[in-house]
């Protein structure tokens, strides 16, 4: 084997090993905090921390099909997999980021049945998008509203559809936009 076949062998190789194993890392690393409000809490907490990589964090909340599965009525689970799909590949993966002095954080809960229903945080702290799709979401689940702000504050960075789905937190931001 000559010299330029080995180069070549080598940057073919380090470009698989590139865009491969990142891929296998998002599906295998995951955050461990349990599935409570308090575990949620502390796994956003993590985006505050100094020196924080907040695409390695972001990427480990990314969904596999069997969490579509679990959180989406049979009828659309197809849908918003392709679709979130076609979304995450247009953002280039996910990014959740407090922006420059967001250092606080405000949390909110609902219950898929508080969605359906529009009571309680649903009604008052979820965008109403989540009103028209609720109905789609399988009951027993929690969803988590979350903002990254400045300290006494409340305008700030927000994000929503943080769950908890095969005993891992996942995200499934502004699923209205999915199905459509």
């Amino acid at each position: 084997m000559n010299k330029n076949m080995i180069k070549y062998n080598v940057l073919v190789t380090l470009l698989t090993l590139n865009l491969f194993v990142p891929c296998l890392s998002i599906s295998l690393e995951r955050f461990s905090y349990p599935g409570t409000e308090e575990g949620a809490k502390q796994l956003l907490l993590e985006f505050l921390k100094p020196n924080a990589n907040h695409k390695v964090l972001s990427n480990k909340l990314l969904p596999e099909k069997k969490d579509y599965e679990a959180y989406f009525d049979k009828s659309v689970v197809n849908k918003a997999y392709n679709n979130y799909q076609k979304l995450f590949k247009r953002w280039g993966g996910l990014l959740i980021k407090p922006r420059a002095g967001q250092t606080s954080l405000l949390m909110w809960k609902a219950s898929v049945s508080e969605l359906k229903s529009w009571t309680g945080n649903a009604r008052q702290k979820f965008p109403g998008g989540y009103k028209h799709v609720a109905a789609k979401l399988n009951p027993g689940h929690m969803v988590i509203r979350f903002k990254f702000v400045r300290p006494g504050e409340t305008l700030g960075m927000a994000y929503d559809g943080l769950t908890y789905v095969n005993n891992r937190w996942v995200i499934f931001p502004k699923p209205w936009r999915v199905l459509r």
